[in-house]
């Protein structure tokens, strides 16, 4: 990095339309077939890189938070931290560094907002140095840092939405994924789509565990969900591709169906009583996003009937709708010079 130069990078969070949880190795290859479908949002992690006088600083002003140490591995016991130490210790850049981030997105929201800022300081961190991040590299590493930081097996779907934006069909093939990227107008999902956030936050990593051990001990239940959260991501994805926005609902309903059978901490009262209301109003269907037992949940509904399901759910105590649109971006990065 050039000692009187900032660079800036930007990645959207994402909400998870079906098949989550499959893009974990090895759940994948024990369910041939498997597809995860989501969706970028304009709900972007942030990050400035620049020189630092000396050591490593990091700052999130939404956190209150501004921490100095002589190494970023001092920095890694701090969780609030931790994945942008941890980044910085990887990519090792050649100077003391300034990391100011933001996640965009609120805390355990299931929205693929900590794996946003990971692909935001990555490439704010190797901007300049010859360094590459795209293909399934950039992923790869992002998804090795965060699984370090978690210390549980992280999925990969996170991140194409935050490098690539849009909508993306991940197809899990033996020895090999596929990235299927779409367009997206975001006046259309907006027509349709509704993200409403129960105000209590999810654990990603101890959820997905939870199944992903369950899993690989043969458990019979789990095994028969995954195998029809595969089958609705199928179908979800084939629907993307017909941009028709009725059978995108019915698969999301169906999704969640089977996915709030993995386990008891996939789904909660607040998570329940959103979607109930939400149907009662006329969405075709809402799931909870991410790994569930919290955060955000998603609906899909007539055109005619969003805003009487965004009302509805304005009126939950505890929660709220948060305003989101599809987003075509996906990372970008720019470097200017100190002044």
């Amino acid at each position: 990095m050039n000692p009187d130069s900032s660079v800036e990078a930007s990645a959207p969070a994402r909400v998870d339309l079906a098949g989550g949880t499959l893009d974990l190795w090895p759940l994948h290859v024990l369910h041939p077939g498997s597809v995860t479908v989501n969706l970028a949002i304009d709900r972007r992690a942030t990050c400035r890189v620049r020189t630092s006088e000396a050591g490593v600083r990091l700052i999130a002003p939404d956190r209150q938070l501004d921490l100095r140490a002589d190494s970023a591995r001092e920095l890694r016991a701090d969780p609030r931290t931790a994945l942008v130490a941890a980044l910085v210790e990887e990519i090792r850049p050649d100077v003391p560094v300034e990391v100011e981030f933001r996640s965009g997105v609120p805390f355990g929201s299931g929205l693929g907002g900590s794996s946003a800022l990971a692909v935001a300081v990555a490439a704010a961190l190797t901007h300049g140095t010859g360094a590459s991040l795209d293909g399934a590299g950039g992923v790869e590493l992002v998804r090795d840092v965060e699984t370090r930081v978690l210390g549980k097996p992280a999925g990969v779907q996170d991140y194409y939405s935050a490098f690539g934006g849009g909508l993306h069909c991940l197809w899990f093939e033996t020895g090999r994924t596929v990235a299927e990227r779409l367009d997206v107008d975001p006046d259309d999902w907006d027509r349709h789509l509704t993200l409403f956030d129960t105000g209590a936050a999810h654990s990603s990593g101890m959820n997905n565990w939870e199944v992903f051990r369950r899993r690989l001990e043969g458990d019979a239940g789990v095994t028969r969900s995954l195998d029809s959260i595969a089958q609705a991501a199928r179908e979800m994805a084939a629907a993307a591709k017909r941009k028709d926005f009725p059978a995108m609902g019915r698969s999301l309903d169906a999704e969640w169906q089977s996915r709030r059978e993995l386990a008891p901490v996939v789904s909660s009262p607040a998570i329940e009583r959103a979607i109930a209301r939400a149907r009662e109003a006329g969405a075709w269907g809402g799931k909870a996003c991410g790994a569930g037992g919290g955060g955000c949940v998603v609906f899909l509904s007539p055109a005619d009937r969003t805003g009487p399901v965004r009302e509805a759910l304005g009126g939950l105590d505890g929660g709220q709708v948060l305003p989101v649109r599809a987003e075509p971006r996906g990372l970008f990065c720019t470097a200017s010079t100190e002044k």
